[in-house]
């Protein structure tokens, strides 16, 4: 009969988490996943097979608790500028008032697609995945934007782009100067805002 195990695998992903978030996947040693979740080697194995699939399991976690609540904005009220403003203001905000140390880890799918995405199919799936669920949602605020009449239906794709990009651009930015992520935020927000009319 198979023992039952005695920890929560969500705690022990989410402690593997903040090592890899902090970290990098490569500079991750099996010694530092055992210290953060308190696994020895042959737990860590039975319950989740390789450093691979708990870094696989890190990144799902990670995805429902860090970027599904920063994405919330789009799901209330009607698509348009607004949820764009609220956004990136709420995003220069997270960067304006968090710990230096957290803001600094940036973001850990960025983070992927600097370390793993070039040669890792699995991590440069995830990073395309969270790119593309960015886009949809900043495409149905601008296409909505246009509906409503506020801004041309053909600068959409265009300016699609360019709020993706200035995501990226605030999340990187953060590992090196927090305070400067949070002025290219709220510089985004502006811009955003300045579309209507």
């Amino acid at each position: 009969m198979a023992r039952t195990r005695a920890f929560d695998e969500t705690v022990a992903v989410r402690a593997a988490l903040g090592v890899f978030w902090s970290r990098g996947y490569e500079a991750t040693s099996l010694a530092d996943l055992e210290a953060a979740t308190g696994l020895n080697r042959s737990s860590l194995y039975q319950a989740f097979d390789s450093k691979r699939a708990l870094f696989a399991r890190a990144v799902a976690l990670y995805l429902r608790e860090v970027i599904a609540p920063r994405l919330t904005v789009f799901a209330t009220g009607t698509p348009g500028l607004e949820q764009v403003t609220t956004y990136f203001e709420a995003l220069a905000t997270t960067m304006g008032t968090a710990p230096p140390a957290l803001t600094r880890r940036g973001c850990l799918l960025v983070n992927t697609a600097t370390e793993l995405a070039p040669h890792d199919a699995e991590a440069h799936q995830a990073v395309e995945d969270y790119r593309a669920l960015l886009h949809g949602h900043l495409t149905r605020a601008l296409e909505g934007a246009a509906k409503a009449g506020v801004m041309p239906r053909k600068t959409v794709a265009r300016r699609v782009e360019l709020l993706v990009g200035s995501v990226i651009g605030v999340l990187v930015t953060a590992r090196v100067d927090p305070a400067a992520a949070a002025k290219l935020a709220r510089a985004a927000a502006s811009e955003a805002a300045g579309w209507a009319g």
